[in-house]
């Protein structure tokens, strides 16, 4: 592929080319391999995109010929943020992108990972969670998000289509690898990963799990990121 976009900027990202420039109203930008693998596979990670990166395993999937994506959320995941990921997608599949993506998901972000997820199953190949928020239930940072959302109170989130727990079957044609610690006291995983775990294994998805004891939010990512590579082959 030679990509090019109207006044984009160009820097060096990880070693790698990056490419940033609008996307209807929005920074998005694309990372190039130095040499693209068959098919060009790519990985977008949707939130947090500069945090944790090279624990996340991208730097090392751009070794071996994945591009890698991003575009801000305005939203925090909501429904206007979904139509303008999906747009997105449809770009890059324009450029020359396989068609499925392979979603990386970090606290917020694994909010956003899987309702795209659910809302365009034959779009994605796989998604990789890491501390995702999966519900507004006692959810710290409610402000943020209940107007966006349109959900006010606890009980709303609990019972909402649109939180991610209550979404688990739809996905179950996608493979999950989550990690999370136990001791996370931002995004408690007895409210939201763990019950949407339950909830996608009951229903027939296939996800390995990375439970590390006495481990909080952060840092994300893993010391050895081969579990994550093995995983977005």
């Amino acid at each position: 592929m030679n990509l090019s976009f109207p006044n984009e900027k160009i820097d060096e990202w990880f070693g790698f080319k990056r490419h940033i420039f609008d996307f209807e109203g929005r920074e998005a930008w694309i990372v190039e391999p130095e040499n693209a693998a068959d098919g060009n596979p790519w990985t977008w990670c949707m939130e947090w995109p500069t945090a944790f990166v090279v624990r996340t395993g991208v730097p090392a999937l751009l070794k071996a010929g994945y591009h890698h994506v991003h575009i801000h959320a305005t939203g925090h995941g909501n429904e206007p943020d979904q139509v303008i990921f999906r747009k997105f997608h449809d770009f890059l599949i324009s450029l020359g992108f396989a068609k499925q993506a392979r979603l990386i998901g970090m606290s917020f972000g694994g909010l956003y990972s899987i309702r795209y997820a659910a809302k365009n199953p034959g779009m994605v190949a796989r998604v990789y969670l890491d501390a995702p928020v999966c519900s507004f239930v006692k959810f710290r940072h409610m402000d943020l998000v209940k107007d966006q959302y349109g959900i006010y109170t606890f009980a709303e989130a609990d019972s909402s289509p649109e939180m991610p727990i209550n979404m688990a079957d739809k996905v179950t044609d996608i493979p999950f690898l989550l990690v999370y610690g136990t001791d996370d006291l931002s995004v408690d995983p007895t409210l939201n990963c763990e019950i949407f775990a339950e909830r996608f294994q009951n229903a027939g998805g296939k996800m390995q799990i990375m439970k590390r004891n006495l481990w909080g939010h952060h840092p994300h990512g893993l010391d050895d990121v081969t579990p994550i590579l093995d995983f977005m082959a």
